[in-house]
C-alpha cells in the first residue's frame, strides 16, 4: 500500500490531538501571548461562545507584532488574528490536511464538526508525530528528493 493511499484512508480523528486553547476577540495581545506561552501552543483559536471567528498563530505574532510590541500589547487580539480561518473536520483525511497545509502554507488548522462547532486544532507537529510513530521504518528509509542538491558535504 502506498503512503498516499495510507494518508487518504487515515482520518484526522485517529491522531492524538491536544485540547484547544481559546480566547475571546476582546482579549489583549499581551494576554493572548501569555496564554500561548503558558500552554506551549503555537496558536490560539479566537471564539465567541463555541463559534470560531479567528486564529492567532506564531506567524501572526512575527509578521504583525514583532518590532512594535510596546505600542501594540494592550490592543485587542481581534486586530491581529486571521479572520475566518480555513477549517477541516475530524473525518477529513491526513492527505486532505497535508494538501491544504502545503497549498495554504498553514501550520495549524482548526477542526470543526458538521455544525461548524469547534473541536480541536491540527498542527504539522501532530501529523509528523503520528507518521513517525506509525511508520518509523518507512520514514527512516525514504530516499532523498531527486531535486535536492547539497552545496557542501554533510557530516564529519
Amino acid at each position: 500500500m502506498s503512503i498516499e493511499s495510507i494518508l487518504s484512508q487515515t482520518k484526522i480523528r485517529h491522531l492524538d490531538l491536544r485540547d484547544i486553547v481559546t480566547v475571546e476577540p476582546t482579549y489583549s495581545l499581551r494576554d493572548t501571548i501569555t496564554i500561548m506561552q503558558s500552554h506551549r501552543s503555537g496558536c490560539i483559536l479566537v471564539t465567541v461562545g463555541s463559534d470560531l471567528v479567528g486564529i492567532f498563530t506564531e506567524r501572526d505574532l512575527v509578521q504583525k507584532v514583532v518590532g512594535n510590541e510596546e505600542r501594540l500589547l494592550d490592543q485587542s487580539i481581534q486586530k491581529f488574528m486571521t479572520i475566518q480561518p480555513t477549517v477541516l473536520s475530524l473525518d477529513d483525511s491526513l492527505l486532505d490536511a497535508i494538501s491544504l497545509m502545503n497549498k495554504g502554507g498553514y501550520r495549524h488548522i482548526p477542526l470543526v464538526d458538521s455544525e461548524k462547532k469547534l473541536h480541536r486544532c491540527l498542527s504539522v507537529t501532530n501529523i509528523v508525530d503520528y507518521l513517525s510513530e506509525q511508520y518509523p521504518q518507512e520514514l527512516l528509509s525514504l530516499p532523498p528528493r531527486p531535486e535536492q542538491n547539497f552545496t557542501e558535504p554533510d557530516g564529519a
